[in-house]
């Protein structure tokens, strides 16, 4: 459990850290009667706390068991503070290999709840590409990568989102009917990745894949690939998914093992 200072006392932030120090210690998914109970603190209590820090994303409910886990804004938050671990130039060398083998531009970007900030890239070595500056935030709603982290996102939250702002038209391709666009992310769910093709920006095709999935499969980042429509598509494109699937998935496992290492330090 969380130990009290001696100076200023805020009893529900202490018990807020012991439940989320429970949850996260814990092999299984806790409910609030398993919370109370191993904690000592009220049922109330403890309903009031998770609903609070569900509400903050630092919790996530399980649709099927309705018992929680830690939510994504633990995870970002999390990322941020394992400074020891520069997950850009981790990411950085397969970025590098993906972009050299398939003469395409490759990103990382994370999410804000607001947007997508672009954080780290690979340009095509060819004369002719598209590219992006380091820090340039985009539409969550912005092709492939738009589709990874809002296809990961809480059913209820993202029907707010899609009912309280209008699907933008970017091109003649983007998909504009609400109802269609939770089809087309319960695919990219399902799949694993997304496709754009010139749904964002005309005559431009892309992929994009989770990077660093939690245990909900909540992504910290993706990676996406983008080149021209005219030559970004057909087997190249369903060939630059399987391999950018590859690399997520060692990066993400370096990441890891490294966070262990760190973590096993005395």
């Amino acid at each position: 459990m969380a130990k009290k200072s001696s100076g200023y006392n805020a009893p529900v932030l202490y018990k807020a850290f012991s439940i989320l120090e429970e949850i996260a210690y814990n092999q299984t998914e806790l409910g609030i009667s398993d919370l109370a109970r191993k904690l000592d603190i009220p049922k109330s209590t403890v309903y009031g706390i998770v609903q609070a820090l569900k509400e903050v994303g630092a919790l996530r409910q399980s649709e099927k068991t309705h018992k929680y886990k830690l939510g994504p804004t633990l995870v970002r938050l999390g990322n941020r503070a394992l400074s020891e671990i520069n997950i850009r130039s981790i990411a950085r060398p397969y970025m590098e290999k993906l972009s050299a083998e398939f003469k395409e531009t490759i990103f990382m970007g994370v999410f804000d709840e607001q947007r997508v900030t672009i954080i780290e890239k690979a340009e095509s070595p060819l004369d002719l590409k598209i590219s992006a500056p380091i820090g340039t935030r985009i539409s969550i709603f912005a092709g492939a990568t738009g589709k990874i982290f809002l296809s990961r996102m809480r059913k209820k939250k993202l029907e707010k989102i899609l009912k309280e702002k209008a699907l933008p038209k970017f091109t003649e391709n983007s998909i504009t009917d609400p109802k269609k666009y939770l089809q087309e992310l319960e695919e990219v769910r399902r799949l694993g990745y997304a496709k754009d093709f010139e749904e964002y920006i005309r005559g431009v095709n892309a992929i994009s894949v989770p990077l660093l999935p939690d245990s909900w499969g909540w992504p910290a980042a993706a990676l996406w690939m983008v080149g021209f429509s005219s030559s970004f598509t057909g087997e190249k494109l369903e060939e630059a998914i399987t391999a950018s699937i590859k690399e997520a998935s060692e990066i993400t496992e370096i990441v890891k093992e490294t966070a262990a290492s760190i973590h096993s330090k005395p």
